[in-house]
This record gives structure tokens, C-alpha cells and sequence, in this order.
């Protein structure tokens, strides 16, 4: 056999995918759009774009296809919707590292990368059309922490950032401070119920929130696997240079808030303390006594950060906070701690005023920093992420005190450096003295210089 007839032999049958139905449920829009130009031009019908794992079910049940493209980290496949979908016996490609499909299953699903290339989908979806075994990967397994290690490994500090009514930038320092601290491991929880935003400033799911964890498609959590596989499937990574911090969103819909209860939000925070070093919980400016989330997140904590603006009407609404947090939610002002945002030294009080009126020292004040605050909500990143300037820099103050050492970010790894350019050698003309040159006659004969 000759080297052509050899490389032909291994290459999968392309011709055999002309007309082929498929439907795809890759929930990425980045991915889809990438991989859809090269199935269109093999020669595959797209039948339908799923975005949830129900809705491929559904279509896979009722729709004429001939194979199934997969995301692994597709919202709301569990194991049992996992099977639900192998059981209908259509061939499967997976994207990702298809950890339930290979203990359904293990030679029965494709296996694409997690940044799978165009070529490589059309041989997975070439290997599942035709029977073909697929090489099993090797899956990195995510331990769970171990309960008999000691308490010192397994402690966690859990953090409250509260504020008074008005934008103070609540969400900002939780941000922050969640970004800088995943140097170690840390988790950003959104329990601001009334108006949750961490998803719109870090551009992320929504559909993957707080609610989801608590009452998912696998029903109520209640045993430490359940918990792992719940908030395996809604946390989310937080910053490119962040790389230990993860986040998980509030809930979208105000309709959703009557799911999250007292015990199921108490044990949600427990098993994040288990997992995570630092939890840093945003629980919003409604700060009502009755509200039992808000409560339950202000009790636990050890740390409570009040954030409010220096101008008179924040002042006046931190005041009440911090009267809120002491006499009715029971707070000791050893666990409270003030950062004052958008401090203007020209136009605001000094610290010694602000702290007079407050009755408590400020743990921080992030100057106003207008410029790189919107380049940050542009970018959709952490301050701390994209920016040197006064604010970031008294934010990772902060954050290194409650570290307790230095925090040095990583370099982005989606940022190209710049090469350096180089000028090519240019050689100079001779700036001395010239030699002087034979005097030429109107007939052609010459003079010698004199020397």
C-alpha cells in the first residue's frame, strides 16, 4: 500500500456526511459559531441549536437526526439527563471531558478536546456516524476535600460586603477582593436578592445561579456528592488572571427568590467553606431584619465590610447600615469593618471626620478613580485585572490584609506581549575629511590633486 492509499485508509469517509441530520447542543456562542461554518461546508444539515439539556432531549426524541453534537459543560446535563440521552441510541460526539458519558457509556460517545479544532469535530462526528471506537481520554478527577484533615486546611473565612442604600460600589469591592484573593481559592456568591449585577459586570451565565444550586434539574441537594455535582455545574470562573477564584451568580428572576431557603442557603455556605478558602458573599444594600438570607450570611461571617461614599447622603445611609448591623442583626462591631469608595480628597470630609461620625476606624478608602473603573465595566473584568492606578491599588491593600501577605497577579494569559522592535544596522557615511580627487580636463586627460 502506498503512502497515499495509507493516509486515505485513515482518514475518515468526509463524502459520508453529505445530508447527514445532526442537532447540536454546545450552549457557547463562540463555539457554535466556529464549529458551524465546517459542519455546513462537510456537508452536515443542522437541524437544531439546543441551549439546555432538556431542550436536546426533546429534540433528539422527536426530530429525524442521525447523530448528536454535545457539550459536556452543557446547562443542566446531569447524569440522569446524560442517560435520558444515550438511552435514545443516536450516535454522540462530546465536547470537553465527557466524564458522565464515559461512566454511562465508555465506548459508546465521541471525545472531542475542550478547545476542539473544526477538523476534529468532523472525525468525531465521522467516528459516531460509522461505529468507529474512540480513544478514551485521560480525565483529570477533582477531589473533593478530605474531612479527616485537619481544621487548619480546612478553615475558610467567610466575608459579608453590605452597604446602605445607592450605589456605594458594593459589587465593586466584592469583585475585587474575590479577584485578588484567588491567588489561593476563593468564591464570589451573589446573594444581593433584590437587584443581583455580578453577572453583568463579569459577563457571565446567568442562567448558572444561585437558585440553580439549591433546586437544579437533579432535584435538592442532600448529600456532599449531591452538593459537589451542583456546584460543579453553576460556578463559574471569575478573571482570566484571577486563576483559583470562581463565581456564582444570583438569581435572575425575583419569582426564584422563594426557592432559596434558610437551611438550603446555611448548608450552601457550609460546603463553600469546606471547598474554598475565602467566601465573599454580596448581600446587597436590604438589609432587613426579616429577611432570613441576609441574616444567615451577616451571622456567619466573620468579617462584615460596609461600603458607602463619602458624601453626606452616603454617609447618612452608612450610618444606618451600621446601626442596622448593631442593634438589630446583633453584629459586634469587632466583625464590622468600613471601606469608604470614590473618595475625593478636594471635595469630601478628611478620615479623622468620617470616622468620627462613624464611631468606627475605616479598614480602606478606594480614591475615585472614574477613568479606570469604566475601562474595567468596558473590559468586564476586576479593577484589580486591568488597571495600577490609586483605586486598584488601595483594593489590593485590602485584599492583602485580609490575606496577610503579599497578592502578585498573574500576567494575562490572553494578552500577546509586544515584541520588541528592532532597527535595522544602518551604516553611516564617512563624516571626516574626504580624499581630494584628480581634476578631469574638457579632453579627457586629468590633473593629479595636490597633495
Amino acid at each position: 500500500m502506498t503512502p497515499d492509499e495509507t493516509a486515505s485508509a485513515a482518514r475518515p469517509d468526509r463524502t459520508s456526511a453529505v445530508g447527514r441530520r445532526i442537532i447540536t447542543g454546545l450552549g457557547n456562542e463562540e463555539l457554535e459559531r466556529e464549529l458551524l461554518t465546517a459542519l455546513l461546508q462537510a456537508g452536515y444539515t443542522v437541524v437544531e441549536r439546543c441551549l439546555t439539556a432538556e431542550q436536546l432531549i426533546e429534540s433528539a426524541r422527536r426530530r429525524e437526526v442521525e447523530a448528536v453534537l454535545v457539550a459536556a459543560d452543557l446547562h443542566r446535563l446531569t447524569p440522569d439527563r446524560a442517560a435520558e440521552l444515550l438511552a435514545g441510541h443516536k450516535p454522540i460526539a462530546v465536547v470537553g471531558e465527557p466524564g458522565v458519558f464515559l461512566e454511562l457509556r465508555p465506548d459508546g460517545a465521541g471525545w472531542l478536546p475542550a478547545e476542539p479544532r473544526p477538523e476534529a469535530v468532523l472525525d468525531a462526528l465521522s467516528a459516531a456516524l460509522t461505529g468507529r471506537r474512540p480513544q478514551a481520554p485521560t480525565l483529570a478527577v477533582r477531589r473533593a476535600p478530605d474531612a479527616t484533615a485537619p481544621a487548619e486546611e480546612l478553615r475558610s473565612s467567610l466575608i459579608a460586603v453590605a452597604s446602605g442604600y445607592g450605589s456605594p460600589g458594593r459589587t465593586t469591592v466584592a469583585i475585587n477582593l474575590a479577584a485578588a484573593l484567588g491567588v489561593t481559592t476563593a468564591v464570589l456568591v451573589d446573594a444581593d436578592l433584590d437587584g443581583p449585577s455580578v453577572a453583568a459586570y463579569l459577563d457571565v451565565n446567568p442562567t448558572r445561579n444561585l437558585s440553580m444550586v439549591v433546586h437544579g434539574p437533579g432535584g435538592r441537594p442532600e448529600t456532599a456528592r449531591d452538593w459537589a455535582h451542583a456546584l460543579d455545574a453553576e460556578l463559574q470562573p471569575l478573571a482570566r488572571r484571577s486563576p483559583q477564584a470562581v463565581v456564582l451568580c444570583g438569581v435572575p428572576k425575583p419569582e426564584m427568590t422563594a426557592r432559596i431557603t434558610l437551611p438550603l442557603f446555611e448548608r450552601l455556605l457550609n460546603e463553600l467553606q469546606q471547598r474554598y478558602r475565602y467566601v465573599i458573599v454580596d448581600v446587597g444594600a436590604a438589609l432587613s431584619p426579616t429577611d432570613v438570607i441576609h441574616r444567615a450570611a451577616v451571622q456567619q461571617a466573620g468579617h462584615v465590610l460596609v461600603v458607602g461614599s463619602a458624601d453626606l447622603p452616603g454617609l447618612w445611609h452608612l450610618r444606618r447600615a451600621l446601626a442596622l448591623l448593631r442593634d438589630d442583626l446583633h453584629v459586634d462591631q469587632e466583625r464590622l469593618a468600613v471601606v469608604i469608595n470614590r473618595y475625593e480628597r478636594r471635595f469630601d470630609h478628611s478620615r479623622v471626620e468620617i470616622e468620627w461620625a462613624l464611631g468606627l476606624p475605616l479598614a480602606a478608602i478606594v480614591p475615585y478613580d472614574h477613568a479606570a473603573v469604566r475601562r474595567a465595566m468596558v473590559l468586564q473584568q476586576p479593577l484589580v485585572c486591568v488597571s495600577r492606578g490609586p483605586a486598584a491599588r488601595s483594593l489590593l491593600d485590602l485584599s492583602e490584609r485580609v490575606y496577610g501577605g503579599a497578592i502578585h497577579l498573574p500576567p494575562d494569559p490572553e494578552k500577546v506581549p509586544l515584541r520588541r522592535r528592532l532597527r535595522p544596522h544602518v551604516r553611516l557615511p564617512h563624516i571626516g575629511r574626504s580624499r581630494p580627487q584628480p581634476l578631469v580636463m574638457p579632453d579627457g586627460s586629468s590633473v593629479p590633486a595636490a597633495s
